[in-house]
């Protein structure tokens, strides 16, 4: 589990138009929010 006030670890995943996104794409930014639903489309 991450610490709170630490980095991110580095991973990449497929936007909605199919193209490939790097949480370091974002380095330097201010501001990078990252949500997930993990029990979207679970069926239950």
């Amino acid at each position: 589990m991450a610490e709170v006030g630490s980095n991110a670890p580095e991973f990449k995943l497929r936007a909605h138009d199919g193209s490939e996104i790097s949480l370091s794409q974002y380095r330097g930014s201010k501001w990078v929010v990252i949500s997930a639903y993990p029990f979207a489309f679970t069926g239950g």
